[in-house]
């Protein structure tokens, strides 16, 4: 399963414990996936796997 490292507190984090949160605006969706442990949001989430 991948993981990738938090930008922020540098902890590895499944991409099923990553929360996410998805709004809808005018253009179609935007998603925000955000670390569980210090709650940093993660901009790109490709860049930081692990």
């Amino acid at each position: 399963m991948p993981k990738l490292n938090c930008p922020d507190c540098g902890r590895e984090i499944g991409m099923h414990e990553l929360q996410a949160k998805t709004t809808a605006q005018s253009g179609g969706f935007s998603t925000r996936y955000r670390c569980p442990f210090c709650r940093t949001d993660v901009e790109n989430v490709a860049e930081h796997l692990a």
